[in-house]
């Protein structure tokens, strides 16, 4: 039997109050702060088992709640630290867009308004290499911001009309964050599970928190980033962006942008995007829609928050601990013999000819519902996915647009026919169903889009967002590609984000999931993978 320090998996477990907790604990887990101990042994397993039973049975609340202190005193104690050393302000020069006008307002389409309240972007990259110059990443900031502008301008409320819109002026600003880590870069960077709190202190944070509601009032920020040095070597690149600006595609844009700028300094020219909301001219009441959805998601403005949101903040900051726990994030590397292998697999019913969103979009909803073994086989499940609307819209908009145009779209399966033998084909087929439909209308029912997600957001099992378009592991601000790149805003059971994977032809796939239910879906969808 292997030496185990009982302390730290009991500690874990009375930290968080639940005993599906420790089992997934007991599963694959994380040892000792800093290492990982891998699988444990059965033997070990069933003595831990009785270890912790027995414990908790003789002890009372009080010395319950000391283990709780006392695990928290151990994780400070351990816990990485990111110090900022440096705020500084990256500003340009007007852009040729709007010449020397003091003030332009860009007004949110419809597409941005959905987004209003939601929490910011915020994506982290990880190199390996020496940092850049600072100096070189910061001008080479300033330099992609003049075509990039309405990224350093100020979400405004305009109460005459009752629209938001992006306030973009010459003296606009980047901020641009400086940081030193103390953390472990390799574990970090290799881990499979995501070290959420390490990965929150990366990434900047777009708004000044009010002392107890955490409320966004506008005009607010649009952008931030954050540059941290670890001392053991390696930098990490953390962007907030405020997610009613741009979607994924906005975002990889003007990441590329940035980092074309700082690795080819001089020689580089920023492409030109389009930051007018005007191009959106498809449905003949646009703005009247967009105003309406801003007064559902936001009645309040130009305090950008709900009632109702208000009062889930307040539950989540008081619950803020026990909610982290009993969610974790994973990453999953699907190669390109395992997609074509699935592909395969899917297309010996029917002849048809699934793509790869399609045949891993099924693979993940079929993975995830055999984990949650539910009892009734006559239950419709529903996979929620996020379509880009650029290509399907007519006419079509450039891919060079900088805003949102996504819409959601949800496939609906019952049980039984998603665990059957021919599950996998079953939901290739809903899931194209779906993407055919959406295609034909894509502003089907736009009036009602905020009542649809509403009345499908506890009902969704899956929400699949990004794509494996995206070139996340082509990012090179002239010291090398990352070795990891992460979406650290993945704050809800069922969010599944991907991305192109370090390789050629695979995917990366981050998947959030309730602590009781990981390991099952690891070994489902792995089991799955390999059939």
């Amino acid at each position: 039997m292997r030496d185990i320090d009982y302390r730290h998996y009991l500690l874990i477990w009375a930290s968080s109050r639940k005993k599906h907790a420790f089992n997934s604990i007991l599963g694959t887990c994380t040892g000792p702060v800093g290492q990982s101990p891998g699988k444990i042994e059965e033997d070990d397993r069933q003595e831990i088992h009785l270890f912790g039973h027995n414990l908790l049975a003789s002890v009372g609340w009080i010395q319950f709640l000391a283990a709780i202190v006392l695990r928290s005193l151990l994780l400070l104690k351990h816990m990485a630290s990111v110090q900022i050393h440096n705020v500084s302000h990256i500003t340009i020069s007007p852009s040729p867009a709007h010449g020397k006008d003091p003030l332009l307002l860009l007004p949110l389409s419809f597409f941005d308004a959905i987004w209003i309240t939601l929490p910011p972007i915020q994506r982290l990259l990880l190199f390996p290499g020496a940092t850049p110059d600072l100096h070189s990443l910061k001008s080479s900031l300033s330099t992609s911001l003049p075509l990039l502008y309405s990224l350093a301008g100020k979400l405004t409320y305009l109460p005459a009309t009752g629209d938001i819109a992006v306030a973009c002026s010459p003296d606009d600003h980047v901020t641009f964050i400086e940081a030193k880590s103390d953390g472990d870069f390799i574990r970090l960077a290799s881990d499979e599970i995501h070290d959420v709190d390490s990965f929150l202190r990366l990434v900047p944070e777009l708004d000044d928190p009010h002392p107890t509601l955490d409320t966004r009032v506008l005009p607010a920020p649009v952008m931030a980033v954050q540059v941290t040095k670890f001392e053991s070597g390696g930098f990490a690149v953390g962007v907030a962006v405020h997610h009613s600006m741009v979607d994924g595609r906005g975002l990889w844009q003007f990441i590329e942008a940035w980092a074309t700028a700082c690795r080819e300094a001089e020689k580089s020219e920023v492409s030109a995007v389009i930051h007018d909301r005007t191009v959106i001219r498809h449905h003949p009441r646009g703005d009247e829609i967009a105003r309406r959805i801003l007064k559902m998601m936001a009645p309040e403005l130009p305090i950008n928050l709900s009632l109702k949101h208000k009062n889930q903040i307040i539950s989540e900051k008081l619950n803020i601990e026990e909610g982290r726990s009993e969610l974790m994030r994973r990453t999953f590397t699907i190669s390109r013999d395992m997609i074509q292998s699935i592909k395969q697999r899917a297309n010996e019913v029917g002849n048809l000819q699934h793509s790869t969103f399609t045949v891993l979009s099924s693979l993940t909803w079929i993975s995830l519902i055999k984990t949650k073994t539910i009892e009734d086989a006559n239950e419709e499940t529903i996979l929620g996915f996020i379509m880009d609307c650029r290509t399907r819209l007519n006419p079509p908009l450039k891919d060079n647009y900088l805003g949102n145009c996504l819409k959601l779209c949800c496939a609906k399966a019952k049980v039984m026919e998603l665990v059957g033998n021919a599950g996998l084909s079953k939901a290739c087929t809903r899931i194209k169903e779906q993407i055919d439909e959406s295609s034909k209308d894509v502003l089907g029912g736009c009036e009602d889009w905020v009542g649809e997600i509403k009345r499908n957001a506890k009902s969704v099992n899956v929400l699949i967002a990004g794509s494996s378009s995206f070139r996340a592991y082509e990012i090179d601000f002239g010291v090398g590609c990352p070795s990891r790149t992460e979406l650290v805003s993945m704050n809800h059971e069922g969010q599944v984000v991907l991305v192109g994977g370090r390789k050629q032809g695979e995917i990366q796939m981050s998947v959030c999931l309730s602590t009781s239910h990981m390991e099952e879906f690891t070994k489902e969808f792995s089991r799955e993978l390999c059939v």
